[in-house]
C-alpha cells in the first residue's frame, strides 16, 4: 500500500490547521488591544466556500463546523453591542457551501437575517438554498413565505411559497388556509403568531429565541406593527 499520498494530504492539512490556529491566536491578541469594530474587520477576508473547497482535502464538514462556531460567536458579539451584522450572510454562505446538508445554519440564517439583521434578501437566498437541498422540508418555504408577506408585502409570492409548504410531507393542516388569512386584516395577527412560534421552535440560539419571544409578546399585547417594508438605510 502506498502511504505517500495519504501522508502528503495529512501534512498539508496539518499546515492549514496551524495557519488557521495562528490567525485565531493573532485575532484574539488584536481584540485585546483594538476596539470590537476593528477586530471584526477580519471577516472581510473570509473566502467563499467554492474557493475554499479544494483546499479542505475532504474535510469540508470539519471546516464548516469551525466556521459555524465562528458564526454563533460573531452573532452573539454583535447582538450584545451594535446589533449590526455586515458579514453574517457571508459566513453562513461559506458554511452552507462547505457542508450543504448541515441543516441548522439554514434555520439560523433564514430566521436571524430577516428578523434581527433586517437583511431580507440575504435571508431569502439562504432559504432558497435550503429548499434546494431539503426539498421535502415544509419549514423553509414557510419561512420564505413569511419574508415575502411581512417584510416586502409581496403577497402573491408569499401565497406561492405557503402553498408549496402546505404540499410537503408532514406539513401542518393550518397551512392550507394560511394564505387566505394573510389577505385578511383580522387573520394577520393569528398568522404572525403561527410564523413566530414556528421560528422559535426551530431556533437553537437562546439569544435569538429571546428576540422572537419579545415579538410574540408584542403581538399578544397589540404593540407590534403589522407587515411593512423596511425603511431605507441612510448613507
Amino acid at each position: 500500500m502506498n502511504f505517500k499520498p495519504f501522508l502528503k494530504k495529512s501534512f498539508i492539512f496539518f499546515i492549514l490547521i496551524c495557519l488557521w490556529g495562528s490567525v485565531f491566536f493573532i485575532n484574539r491578541k488584536l481584540q485585546k488591544i483594538q476596539p470590537t469594530e476593528k477586530s471584526m474587520e477580519v471577516y472581510m477576508y473570509i473566502p467563499s466556500g467554492n474557493f475554499l473547497k479544494p483546499f479542505t482535502l475532504g474535510f469540508n464538514q470539519l471546516i464548516a463546523d469551525y466556521f459555524w462556531i465562528k458564526t454563533i460567536g460573531y452573532f452573539g458579539e454583535h447582538l450584545m453591542s451594535d446589533r449590526n451584522y455586515p458579514w453574517l450572510y457571508q459566513i453562513l454562505d461559506l458554511v452552507t457551501n462547505l457542508d450543504p446538508h448541515f441543516i441548522w445554519p439554514y434555520y439560523f440564517g433564514g430566521i436571524t437575517l430577516s428578523l434581527e439583521a433586517q437583511q431580507v434578501k440575504q435571508s431569502n437566498l439562504i432559504l432558497k438554498k435550503a429548499i434546494h437541498y431539503y426539498p421535502d422540508n415544509w419549514k423553509f418555504p414557510f419561512f420564505l413565505g413569511f419574508n415575502y408577506w411581512y417584510h416586502t408585502q409581496e403577497l402573491s409570492k408569499a401565497a406561492f411559497y405557503l402553498q408549496c409548504a402546505a404540499q410537503k410531507p408532514n406539513a401542518p393542516r393550518y397551512l392550507k388556509t394560511l394564505p387566505a388569512r394573510l389577505l385578511s386584516a383580522a387573520g394577520q395577527k393569528e398568522a404572525a403568531l403561527y410564523f413566530l412560534f414556528e421560528m422559535k421552535r426551530n431556533t437553537q440560539n437562546s439569544l435569538m429565541k429571546e428576540q422572537i419571544e419579545k415579538r410574540i409578546q408584542e403581538i399578544l399585547q397589540g404593540t407590534l406593527k403589522g407587515p411593512q417594508k423596511p425603511k431605507p438605510k441612510l448613507r
